[in-house]
């Protein structure tokens, strides 16, 4: 008897596990079951089956790896994005430091390039952007006004007035970050006589801050001179340097 109790819970216990295994829910199945449907079915289940092979068996396999490389590439990817994110930032605050360092140049550039311009040519000027929301990409303007004339643009001005704005800009960026030192060659040719006088004496005070080296035949701006050195052509084709030693005693 204590056998029977034995094999009856052991087949209690096969029975639930084989329960355990059957679909959720069951199938529902037909009252009346026809033999012949019923192997048809069997039949057309066997056709798909071999429709199937050949299976791979390496499947799961290359799926764990390609689900490896994925998770790896994903990685790398968060990763890119992290360092474009901040690359994007670097070049957001790259623009914002450049076109604060810009607009205080050229704000400084324009303060200078108004008093200069007012000295040489005893009028007004100013610099103009073409597009101030974007200067990088736009073009520069000198805006003169000499007195007695009208504003004018540096393309329609005349020569002397076109020396006058150019050397107005130049030393108005000297004044800004001065160079070492500067070479005019006749700047002062077309200047009428007051010009020069005003041009040598913006040389002889901007001088302080940097050696100027000045090609010029207009004896206003030699006078004015510290050294005087004169060139000539003298028998032939030679070339004579001659020392020039002015009366006055300033020079």
């Amino acid at each position: 008897q204590q056998k029977r109790r034995e094999d009856l819970t052991a087949l209690q216990n096969q029975l639930r596990d084989l329960g355990a295994e059957l679909p959720s829910p069951l199938p529902e199945v037909p009252n009346k079951v026809d033999l012949e449907d019923l192997q048809k079915e069997l039949r057309s289940l066997g056709k798909r089956l071999q429709a199937m092979e050949p299976v791979n068996m390496l499947a799961l396999e290359e799926y764990d790896k390609v689900q490896s490389r994925l998770q790896e590439l994903t990685e790398k990817l968060e990763t890119l994005e992290g360092e474009r994110t901040e690359l994007l930032l670097r070049i957001e605050n790259f623009t914002t430091l450049r076109q604060k360092a810009f607009k205080e140049a050229f704000d400084a550039v324009n303060e200078n390039f108004q008093s200069i311009f007012a000295i040489l040519s005893d009028g007004d000027g100013y610099l103009q952007l073409d597009n101030p929301e974007d200067p990088f990409n736009s073009g520069l303007n000198l805006v003169a006004h000499p007195k007695g004339k009208p504003v004018q643009r540096l393309a329609s001005m005349s020569g002397g007035e076109k020396s006058l704005t150019a050397l107005s800009f130049i030393f108005s960026l000297q004044r800004y970050r001065p160079s070492p030192f500067y070479a005019f060659d006749e700047v002062d040719m077309f200047l009428d006589g007051s010009n020069v006088e005003r041009l040598a004496r913006m040389i002889k005070q901007q001088a302080e801050q940097a050696q100027f080296i000045v090609v010029s035949l207009r004896r206003p701006m030699i006078e004015s001179a510290q050294r005087t050195i004169g060139v000539t052509q003298a028998r032939g084709a030679y070339t004579q340097v001659l020392g020039i030693k002015l009366q006055s005693s300033d020079h």
